[in-house]
């Protein structure tokens, strides 16, 4: 290289965030190297396939009509999409009791915490005028402080809390929940399915675009098997330890979940700010289980294989058949605390108690199903939890400020960074848009100053992985 350095850029990780980060660095000519310590490349995604060849996301599955960015990605790498599955009625567990709907005590929380999730700033939750007293706040007491009815207040704080930010209502503040409504369009559109977050899988699985876009960059772009371990850095640029790899580059991308990258060893330590955003913001604790069937047979009783409910060890279920098949798949969900129970069983205790629970709510064909799958991303080195990280009560008034801010030559990307679709594919993808254009423009640099730009070094004949390229 003419000045010595491995790359202009050195991205940590080769989820989303990485991934689009290195396509629009290296479409504006820049030299990236990714270090990924896995020995593959999508993140928090990983799909599946069975002998008969069904497939299975083990990690995240959906996208909707609304992620633009993750749709502009499927068209460009022509991956296939298909509607998820709703044949019939969804089954609601109220208290026990089946019922239709949830009542409209739990429904009239629900609008209100939509109502409340607009007045709050994605960008910038921190500056709300309520923004102090609603960090102290979790949802838990927010939500018993408006019924008096803790049914109620059990049952939206597990859609909210458990559903979506995969955690116990009491471990997410007030303004955690209200912010991550605010950049994913409201309760209705986070939880729903045709036309909301859950609208849409792709064919092979979100792992496959992963691997198209991974395809699409420069040869030797991406470097597997290289966790990165320590960062030095400072105003003259950073080199990058990462497995037996010694990289040097102008700037470095930290594309990682929060909860891993304060792992990172840094030299000089970060910021305070930011060292304490990373001690705040501890990953989500599902665990997610997939039991399969020959066929789907709870759509012979009119049923969509969906249900939510308000009390037992599962919150949630999905049909997750693929059209076609050739297997019928189940696919549940705990949150909170019953997942940390099911954790504390033994496999065998485990797998009982997920199938009981879904033949209570399916019917006795539920406990017997032909092969059943889990797969514990709390378990996995490089991931440590998910869906994402959340900061805890407090943590956005503490430390919001440092979420984005460049420290130096380091820049931040991931899900968890994003102001739209925050802890989902899209969100991941514009935080690492967002990263990239940080380090060609000149963005702030959290200290007063502002990033140096790259040299532009754009070649209008270039081809590859640049934007609007052929995969």
């Amino acid at each position: 290289m003419e000045d010595g350095r491995s790359a202009d850029v050195v991205v940590v990780g080769a989820g989303f965030a990485g991934l689009a980060a290195a396509h629009e660095l290296a479409g504006a000519g820049a030299r990236v190297a990714v270090a990924e310590a896995r020995d593959r490349v999508g993140g928090r995604v990983l799909t599946r396939l069975l002998p008969d060849g069904t497939q299975l996301d083990l990690g995240g599955q959906w996208v909707g009509p609304s992620q633009h960015e993750m749709r502009e990605l499927i068209a460009r790498y022509r991956v296939p999409t298909y509607p998820t599955p709703e044949h019939g009625r969804a089954v609601v567990d109220y208290e026990g009791t089946l019922v239709d709907a949830l009542p409209p005590e739990a429904m009239a929380l629900r609008g209100e915490l939509d109502r409340l999730s607009r007045e709050v700033p994605a960008d910038a939750p921190w500056t709300h005028p309520r923004a102090r007293s609603w960090d102290g706040t979790t949802l838990a007491s927010w939500l018993a402080g408006r019924t008096g009815d803790p049914a109620v207040a059990r049952a939206v704080g597990r859609q909210t809390a458990g559903g979506l930010l995969s955690l116990d209502a009491a471990d997410a503040s007030l303004l955690e929940t209200l912010f991550y409504l605010a950049g994913g369009g409201g309760l209705d559109v986070l939880v729903g399915f045709a036309g909301g977050a859950q609208a849409e899988r792709l064919v092979g699985g979100p792992q496959e675009l992963a691997i198209r876009m991974a395809a699409a960059l420069p040869a030797g772009t991406i470097r597997l098997g290289a966790p990165v371990r320590r960062i030095e850095h400072g105003p003259g640029g950073a080199v990058v330890h990462a497995g037996g790899l010694r990289l040097e580059a102008a700037h470095v991308i930290v594309a990682i979940p929060p909860v891993l990258a304060g792992r990172i060893e840094y030299d000089p330590p970060l910021p305070p700010q930011r060292d304490g955003l990373t001690q705040r913001m501890a990953s989500g604790y599902a665990l997610k289980t997939h039991a399969v069937y020959q066929e789907p047979f709870w759509r012979a009783r009119g049923l969509s294989g969906i249900s939510f409910s308000s009390a037992g060890v599962l919150t949630e279920t999905v049909d997750n058949t693929p059209p076609g098949g050739p297997s019928a798949v189940l696919t549940s969900f705990a949150y909170g605390a019953d997942a940390h129970l099911l954790r504390a069983r033994t496999p065998r205790d485990r797998r009982r108690a997920v199938l009981d629970r879904l033949g209570e709510l399916f019917g006795d064909e539920a406990r017997d199903p032909v092969a059943y799958v889990e797969f514990d991303w709390c378990a996995e080195p490089w991931t440590r939890g998910c869906f994402s990280g959340h900061l805890a009560p407090g943590g956005w008034t503490g430390f919001g400020p440092a979420l984005r801010a460049p420290a130096g030559v380091l820049h931040w990307a991931g899900t968890e960074t994003a102001t739209r679709w925050n802890g989902y594919f899209d969100g991941a993808v514009q935080s690492g848009r967002r990263a990239a254009a940080e380090i060609l423009t000149g963005a702030p640099d959290g200290a007063g100053g502002h990033v140096p730009p790259l040299p532009d070094r754009s070649d209008p004949g270039r081809s590859g992985g640049g934007p609007g390229g052929s995969p």
